[in-house]
């Protein structure tokens, strides 16, 4: 462990008795129950200093040593009040010693009874799950410690290792199939940190604390990240340079015959680094370059070199000129619809990125290392792109955004009256359903422009409203002839108690489908769906913010009256109809969900 890893807990420790002490200290937007089979309160300094880092003040609760089931059944007992997080922290050793002793004794019915034993605990947190509006979190147990037999024990792979790797990939099944359950690998964090370095043995005799500060300094970050990674988005795309940042050497001085990418190091390195864009952009990360070059010589790399990985179809924005790049970033974000705060910028010359975080201080600014062979191992530690849960609409994003400019092209050979005809566009409004939640939440939570409230929601806030009889949670998927924008809106509608009223909370799309029809498609087709119901009217609001003014004509375009400042009132015998050149697809108005079903 080198100097700068040993010197973070001491550091991160440090700086939340700092932040302890502070009489202006921000007030807590979050409030943690940590809930573990050992002695937790020494996790808590490494969760709050990563989360404070992150901008977000938490307010901890650690329940009774361990006491997972009680936690489960009634976290607000086990916490002395509510919380908005419920971690739930255990070791194999503190819930089934007797068994793991038996297995290595030969006892094969020992591996029965460890079975029940962790179905009840899986069931326990299903309950919580069902019951608990907040979020939950819940660990992976690692590797047990300090017990009879350890890691490098001859008869470790048929012992005490196979005891782990079965309960612990058993337990990973049962809870990935607990909708909003959110695994924290602490089995991950022992490898990264090492077996014997993870345990302390005398905190654990003093206090039943087995961890040592360099495992919880790590426990903590990867808690926090995902934490944060429920309460903010994630960015949308990454920049990159080309010379010396996709490839070793300048292209426009050495040839493509003398830049250093393939088999060999260093241009290995960065056919790896290529390797890991690639799997961004799976996850839904747009790729784009910004590169002070001759555009022909760049994607003669990009097209010819037998060493690239990335080709010329995987960028969805480019600007390689000779501009600064500065000025270019603006013109990469306007192509793909996004701010300019949703960019990564990746170069490997310091002073291009000085300037980047100069001129464009919105912009996420990272410096490649110098050092080949560092480059992926850097960029693996980026927290930029963390998302709870990749959609299908994520991993087709990059496809979709190449459909689009399809359809510019196109658009820019006829009027745009025979566009619109050409298009043959269907639009899907339906009531949310369990699988669309997680999309519908990354859609709340990123969308800024085409916003009417731009009123922000957890996965489970909008898990509970989907299962509401008094809300109506809508998404929407658009497809045309080029192929699917996918689901790229929602709409939620308070319903009155005398149901003749429908309160429209927020309304949303994606910039991609303005100007086709396509938002009095959405209001005609949810006015159907209402009047089915025995509403008459809907309310509507416009909160305008910094970015969404692009939508303030949204409800007076509909056909919306004003009430007041805010208010806006359609009759519903006076909705628009869904215009000619759009077919809505059928979709029958669906039951509400069950809580249950949406958390599994």
């Amino acid at each position: 462990m080198d100097d700068l890893a040993r010197r973070a807990p001491i550091e991160a420790k440090k700086a939340w008795r700092e932040h302890l002490a502070r009489t202006d200290r921000p007030a807590p937007k979050l409030r943690v129950g940590i809930a573990a089979s050992f002695t937790a309160d020494t996790l808590v300094p490494f969760i709050g200093t990563a989360l404070l880092a992150d901008d977000t003040a938490a307010e901890f609760k650690v329940g009774p040593y361990n006491q997972l089931f009680q936690t489960c059944l009634d976290p607000r007992a086990s916490f002395d009040g509510p919380v908005d997080v419920v971690a739930l922290l255990w070791r194999l050793e503190d819930l089934m010693l007797d068994e793991m002793a038996g297995f290595a004794g030969g006892d094969r019915e020992a591996l029965t009874r460890a079975g029940d034993k962790l179905g009840a605990l899986t069931g326990a947190i299903r309950q919580l799950r069902a019951n608990f509006k907040g979020m939950v979190i819940v660990g992976v147990p690692p590797y047990p410690a300090g017990v009879a037999g350890n890691v490098l024990a001859l008869d470790n792979a048929v012992g005490l290792g196979s005891f782990h790797r079965a309960f612990a990939g058993q337990f990973v099944d049962e809870i990935s199939r607990i909708e909003g359950a959110h695994l924290v690998d602490l089995d991950a964090v022992q490898r990264q940190v090492g077996a014997a370095a993870s345990y302390d043995p005398r905190h654990a005799y003093l206090y039943r604390q087995p961890f040592s500060d360099a495992f919880l300094h790590i426990a903590g970050r990867q808690l926090a990240r995902i934490v944060t990674a429920s309460r903010r988005a994630a960015k949308k795309c990454v920049v990159l340079d080309a010379d010396n940042t996709l490839w070793g050497g300048i292209v426009g001085e050495d040839g493509i015959d003398g830049i250093q990418i393939g088999d060999e190091f260093p241009g290995s390195a960065f056919r790896d680094f290529q390797k890991l864009l690639l799997g961004w952009r799976q996850q839904g990360v747009f790729l784009a370059v910004a590169s002070k070059n001759n555009e022909a010589e760049v994607f003669e790399v990009f097209d010819k070199h037998s060493g690239m990985v990335l080709k010329r179809e995987h960028l969805s924005a480019w600007q390689i000129n000779w501009l600064p790049k500065a000025e270019n970033i603006p013109l990469i974000a306007k192509s793909l619809n996004i701010g300019t705060d949703s960019l990564v910028f990746i170069d490997d010359n310091p002073m291009e990125i000085a300037y980047m975080r100069d001129a464009r201080p919105e912009v996420t600014s990272v410096l490649l290392p110098s050092e080949p062979a560092d480059i992926v191992a850097a960029m693996q530690q980026l927290t930029l792109f963390d998302q709870l849960e990749i959609t299908d609409e994520d991993r087709k994003r990059a496809d979709m955004m190449r459909a689009e400019r399809d359809r510019e092209t196109f658009g820019a050979q006829i009027s745009h009256a025979d566009f619109l005809k050409a298009l043959d566009l269907k639009v899907d409004l339906f009531r949310a359903k369990t699988e669309d939640l997680g999309r519908v939440t990354q859609l709340i939570n990123k969308t800024n422009q085409y916003n009417l409230t731009t009123i922000r929601r957890t996965l489970d806030e909008v898990r509970a409203l989907a299962a509401s009889d008094d809300w109506r949670l809508y998404a929407f998927r658009v497809t045309d002839k080029f192929g699917e924008y996918g689901l790229t809106g929602v709409i939620i509608a308070a319903v009155s108690p005398d149901r003749r009223r429908w309160t429209l909370d927020s309304v949303l799309m994606s910039c991609r489908v303005l100007g086709r029809g396509v938002e009095t498609t959405l209001i005609g087709a949810l006015a159907e769906d209402a009047r089915a119901e025995g509403a008459a009217e809907f309310v509507g609001s416009y909160i305008p913010t910094a970015k969404n003014a692009i939508c303030a004509s949204f409800l007076p375009d509909q056909g919306f009256t004003q009430v007041d400042e805010r208010t806006w009132r359609l009759d519903l015998a006076d909705a628009p109809a869904i215009p000619a050149h759009i077919q809505r697809l059928g979709a029958p108005v669906a039951e509400p969900l069950r809580l249950a079903d949406v958390a599994g």
